[in-house]
């Protein structure tokens, strides 16, 4: 029987399902509601009409397609995420319109097109501790998010102060020192303005403080997450809470990756070839890649750098690879590689899968 593969466009209230055969040729589409009764009609219509799908393709898994995409994999499908700038891409370039339907075969035909396209990134499964690690972690980014804006509103209002009342604390660069500082020594306010701007500054003063408090309790509630996720990752040097949690909720089940080829290159670690004139030799020459998972590539950053500066072993393969004649980066980018490889194992191997 031939192959088929499936493409998924969802929104907040519908989802549109399409089918096409092995060389992109349409079958059938079909529109659903986005709930869970909808849901599982999509389950029961896709096992009807398409009985060989080789590869399904979800655009925005972690967003309105993310509860179908549970059940799609919980369901053994292959399935994979389809950036919105693939489709977009094909859709300018060839003047198609913009429809719910002509968006589903635009993915279904990305997924047949591309079979190196990264899975997605269902949590189904790996527990209530992992689902609650999840939610913790978007709730401090939030708190993380507010606290950045409070200090940028203070900066900005720090710059506004009578000169008199920051000429005692001009050398300070960090904001929140200096808005302490000012309200320490700040004189009498003169006029209505400087009596409202020191309102101001008391006020954001307030306002950081109670989210630094709130960002400690979440931080508390992380680390004892991640012991009840039975994870290791703490006990590898330079990863702490918030980096070990941002592996967990990112990565999710790390078993949806084939390899660790796959692992890091969805991070983005891989380099991407790009060489000619080598026929079907091996490729001579290659360049960064700069999409994948920032979050994750942050976290291997810290993780070399910390290791880079305090682990033996990391500073010895560092000065090896600098011998080879790697410049420092090109040196830290290979313990990055080496050290995904450590994280994924990790991953793999953890009791939070258990």
């Amino acid at each position: 029987m031939a192959h088929q593969f499936v493409g998924v466009d969802a929104h907040k209230r519908s989802v549109t399902v399409a089918v096409v055969d092995a060389v992109g040729g349409q079958l059938v589409a079909a529109s659903f509601a986005n709930s869970s009764s909808g849901v599982a009609e999509v389950m029961t219509w896709l096992s009807a009409v398409a009985p060989a799908v080789l590869r399904v393709g979800v655009e925005g898994s972690s967003g309105h397609g993310r509860h179908l995409a549970e059940r799609l994999v919980a369901a053994g499908y292959d399935v994979r995420e389809v950036p919105p700038r693939r489709t977009a891409e094909r859709r300018r370039a060839r003047r198609a319109p913009k429809t719910d339907y002509h968006d589903s075969y635009a993915i279904a035909r990305a997924v047949a097109a591309e079979p190196t396209l990264g899975p997605v990134k269902p949590g189904a499964g790996l527990g209530e501790a992992h689902d609650e690690l999840v939610i913790v972690r978007d709730h401090r980014n939030l708190l993380v998010q507010r606290r950045k804006t409070m200090l940028n509103q203070a900066e900005a209002a720090l710059d506004a102060a009578p000169l008199a009342w920051t000429d005692a604390d001009r050398a300070g660069r960090k904001v929140l020192p200096r808005l302490r500082a000012l309200l320490h020594a700040a004189q009498q306010p003169a006029t209505a303005a400087e009596r409202e701007l020191l309102a101001l500054l008391s006020e954001l003063d307030a306002d950081i403080a109670e989210l630094n408090r709130r960002i400690r309790v979440l931080d508390k509630q992380l680390a004892a997450l991640i012991a009840a996720c039975g994870s290791t990752l703490l006990e590898e040097r330079g990863i702490g809470v918030i980096t070990a949690a941002a592996l967990l909720a990112e990565v999710g089940d790390p078993t949806r990756f084939r390899n660790e080829g796959a692992f890091n290159r969805w991070w983005g670690g891989a380099p991407v070839a790009v060489s000619s004139g080598e026929g079907d030799g091996v490729p001579t020459r290659h360049r960064l890649d700069l999409l994948g998972n920032r979050a994750i590539n942050s976290v291997l950053y810290i993780m070399s750098i910390t290791q880079g500066r305090y682990h033996p072993p990391a500073t010895a393969y560092l000065a090896r690879k600098q011998a080879e004649g790697k410049t420092r980066k090109e040196a830290i980018r290979c313990l990055k590689r080496h050290l995904a490889r450590t994280v994924h194992h990790t991953l793999r191997t953890a009791n939070h899968l258990t």
